[in-house]
């Protein structure tokens, strides 16, 4: 067979060999099945760090918004009680600046949480319903004489 781009060449030696097309495409579904699960629960991860960190900031926001006159002019009752114009334009500048920080907080805190889980470590690639791993064949033992022997110790060697 001449060298013909993507066609499949026998794998000499120790390396994993292919699968069958039956097993490699249910593993393919498996593998795409477990990604997404562990990409949704990243998502609701983020959702949940960063809904519950950005909350100030959002209720400043969503309560300036809401109440200021040159916006929605709502007539609810938190807003004609409390404040007038100057006190939710005074909400809308806070939550304005405090919104950066506290996404570059969340984020911090999401990527903080997720290697602590090792959620990258849940990813499988798809290498790995194309190729099966051989198992690795152990050299047989042979019995050696009792002075040939070592005995190792565990614990760590500092040098």
């Amino acid at each position: 067979m001449a060298d013909v781009p993507g066609a499949q060449r026998p794998i000499v030696g120790g390396g994993p060999e292919p699968r069958d097309p039956l097993d490699c495409w249910a593993c393919a579904v498996l593998v795409t099945a477990q990604n997404l699960l562990v990409a949704a629960f990243n998502l609701v991860l983020l959702a949940l760090v960063l809904g519950t960190i950005l909350l100030p900031a959002v209720t400043m926001l969503g309560f300036g918004f809401l109440c200021h006159s040159q916006f929605l002019r709502s007539q609810a009752p938190p807003c004609t009680a409390h404040l007038r114009d100057p006190g939710f334009t005074a909400l809308l500048v806070t939550g304005f600046l405090l919104l950066v920080p506290l996404l570059v907080l969340a984020l911090a805190s999401y990527r903080r949480l997720c290697l602590r889980l090792r959620l990258a470590d849940c990813l499988v690639p798809y290498s790995r319903a194309l190729y099966r791993r051989r198992r690795a064949s152990q050299p047989r033992q042979t019995p050696a004489s009792p002075a040939s022997q070592t005995v190792s110790t565990p614990g760590k060697v500092w040098v």
